[in-house]
């Protein structure tokens, strides 16, 4: 079956003319030449943005999970609630009493050095007394994962979502193995520190599995280890603490010296900014797309959340009480879409990110809501070769712009193909156990050289 792909795209790539005359028949021979399971499901939707004429379907209204590619669809709907314009801005704020209230932005890609930038300006623009430092992390809830996600989604490779993000809420670890085979270390380089505790034995392969015990910040690692790795990521089990130390280094770095504990309260009305570190919104939603950034997705859209349950509700949340919550980012994911004109009873929305095996899209609803959400999605997507799209569709750099998805046994894409004369909206969600991912995706990218070849080069 890989020899029969490898041929195909052999034969694109050197622009010989066996193709079908028309995308139809391209697509059904392209399908039909695969032994899928009976119990496969193949849903594709392929229309003309340009008037949203439907030009192929393909069980187009099926219940499915469009995994990742939900990502596309919440950042839309986040960026129409939030502005083009926005940025996350962390941000220092002096009240009249020379109290200090570091606010939160849910910046998901917060690092150290921006930190450092922060208390930098922080000094630059203030020397006079500090009385207290607070930070403000109403911004968004504490609830470190949507309740739809199941265990397998979140430990251990799930960094807790927080408005206390700083270097992904993860360290480095190296576990280092003797020469002989009989010693395992754990090298630790950040300040922040777990306790292990070293069940490895030495076997044939690297298979190892880390329990994690939040109440006294122990991690078991057990299974087998056959040689050293360096810089594995370990999810710290406490975002406050572990941003607090950074923020305190950051202090003490650029001429703060403050020693006390920080506090925790909601910035006052009327306190002045003194300092503050700025990412521009697409910066952050090129990462989620781009790289299918699982956290990143859902601190926007907690984020974008609280701003659409703000300005519809009459009452400001007190510090107990915030509005960024995954809720919320429902509630505005559904106003948007109804406020284009789709119908949102026909789907399904549990996060932001598309983690959720609950969520559910059609494949014709996805390609209405590319269409008439008027999106750039030459701005933000990865074309050919980029991103999740490393290494697929290569010679469609520029041509092609899509958001990939994958779960277990499924693969969804979805975005545009320009061809000569028109721009398609293609999504499709493909879910077959017998057959691995990589191949679907392989399947996808068969289709999409199809429909450039037919349409991109007439």
């Amino acid at each position: 079956m890989f020899k029969k792909i490898f041929i195909f795209l052999f034969l694109i790539i050197f622009q010989t003319p066996l193709f079908a005359s028309d995308i139809s028949s391209s697509v059904n021979r392209i399908l039909n030449s695969y032994d899928f399971d009976k119990n496969a499901i193949i849903s594709i939707s392929i229309k003309d943005k340009n008037n949203s004429k439907t030009i192929y379907s393909k069980s187009p209204n099926k219940d499915l999970n469009p995994a990742s590619a939900m990502k596309l669809f919440s950042s839309i709907a986040a960026i129409n609630t939030l502005g083009e314009d926005f940025e996350f801005q962390t941000a220092i704020y002096k009240d009249a009493g020379n109290n200090f209230y570091v606010k939160l932005s849910g910046d998901p890609l917060l690092k150290e050095e921006d930190l450092n930038i922060l208390a930098k300006k922080f000094n630059e623009n203030y020397k006079g007394r500090i009385n207290k430092i607070y930070i403000d992390d109403s911004i968004i809830d504490l609830i470190p994962y949507p309740d739809s996600w199941q265990v397998d989604d979140t430990w251990p490779s799930a960094p807790k979502i927080s408005p206390y993000m700083v270097d992904n809420n993860t360290v480095s670890v190296d576990i280092l193995l003797s020469e002989d085979k009989r010693d395992v270390r754990f090298i630790q380089r950040s300040p922040y520190r777990f306790s292990f505790v070293n069940r490895l034995q030495s076997g044939a392969s690297n298979n190892i599995k880390f329990i994690y015990d939040e109440e006294f910040n122990v991690v078991n690692v057990e299974g087998t280890i056959a040689s050293s790795i360096t810089g594995k990521k370990i999810p710290v089990l406490n975002p406050r603490y572990f941003f607090c130390k950074k923020l305190n280094d950051a202090l003490n770095k650029n001429g703060i010296k403050f020693n006390d504990k920080f506090l925790f309260a909601k910035t006052p009305e009327g306190a002045v900014k003194i300092a503050e570190f700025s990412r521009p919104l697409e910066v952050v939603v090129k990462q989620i797309l781009n790289a299918s950034d699982n956290i990143a997705s859902e601190m926007l859209f907690k984020v974008a959340g609280a701003k659409y349950a703000l300005s519809n509700s009459p009452v400001r949340p007190d510090y107990n009480h915030t509005f960024g919550t995954t809720e919320n980012g429902i509630n505005m994911f559904i106003e948007y879409y109804d406020s284009i004109g789709l119908d949102t009873d026909e789907i399904q929305i549990r996060d932001g990110s598309g983690v959720s095996r609950y969520d559910i899209l059609h494949t014709d609803w996805m390609n209405d809501a590319l269409i008439k959400s008027n999106f750039n999605l030459e701005k933000y997507l990865p074309t050919a070769n980029q991103g999740t799209l490393t290494k697929r569709m290569r010679g469609l750099e520029n041509k092609v712009y899509f958001k990939t998805g994958t779960h277990r046994g499924t693969s969804a894409l979805t975005g545009i193909i320009k061809a000569k004369d028109t721009t398609y909206c293609y999504s499709s969600i493909m879910t077959n156990y017998k057959i691995n991912h990589t191949l679907l995706k392989a399947i996808e990218d068969e289709i999409v050289y199809e429909i450039y070849r037919t349409e991109g080069q007439n």
